[in-house]
């Protein structure tokens, strides 16, 4: 549990021993000071409740607790390398459908990185039966960006994996993932190995079905082909 020090706002202009709004105190009387006693005492009341209200948003695990649409909402931040073990799970965990959105998606033949890794996971997805679809950045004319996505369209396609080009007159810098239209991962973190494990990157899992639905809903809107 964490401890909380809550100010007194006496305590900031009045030190030592003196307690000017004890009620035995004589030095410390007339109209004025019990006006400023009572604000103090309300101002300490408020502080003590914005601090308790601030605390029960979160639990021990370190989860965030806030509300949308009046359906409770867990989040939790995802610093470095932590994303990748936290969206690992939700893969593996995946019951129904897997929806990724990725800037940049590399991968290499018979390399073991961590993006590698993801794609294992994701066509063991597939022969449990989860539906997995990837919407990739395929916009640009040419250039590195589109040779890497294309190699890793067509090798998430051999493994029975959807994959739903963006618009092409706009680029699609969005990195989401939704896992059975409840779980929610977004931030900065691409599906390459210098994001998952060497970068400094920050994303955040949210769990929600709402924003999950808000999710799907926008990238209903980037896929061209609609396939979801």
């Amino acid at each position: 549990m964490t401890a909380v020090m809550i100010w007194n706002p006496t305590e900031f202009i009045f030190s030592g021993n003196e307690k000017p709004c004890e009620k035995d105190n004589k030095k410390w009387q007339g109209a004025g000071h019990a006006f400023f006693c009572a604000m103090s005492r309300l101002i300490y009341f408020l502080t003590a409740l914005l601090v308790l209200l601030a605390g029960a948003a979160f639990t021990a695990e370190g989860k965030g607790v806030v509300s949308h649409a009046r359906q409770p909402v867990q989040a939790r931040l995802l610093i470095d390398r932590e994303y990748f073990d936290v969206l690992q799970e939700g893969i593996e965990g995946a019951k129904s459908e897997i929806v990724i959105c990725a800037y940049l998606f590399k991968t290499l033949d018979n390399a073991k990185g961590y993006p590698e890794k993801i794609v294992k996971s994701l066509a063991a997805a597939v022969k449990r039966g989860v539906r997995v679809l990837a919407v990739m950045e395929l916009s640009q004319e040419s250039g590195d960006l589109l040779q890497t996505n294309t190699a890793t369209a067509k090798r998430l396609e051999r493994l029975g994996i959807k994959v739903c080009p963006d618009p092409r007159n706009t680029v699609t810098h969005a990195k989401l993932v939704v896992i059975d239209r409840r779980q929610l991962f977004l931030g900065s973190h691409n599906l390459t190995q210098s994001a998952l494990r060497y970068n400094h990157e920050a994303s955040v899992w949210i769990e929600s079905p709402a924003l999950a639905k808000e999710a799907l809903d926008y990238l209903d809107s980037v896929c061209v082909e609609k396939k979801r």
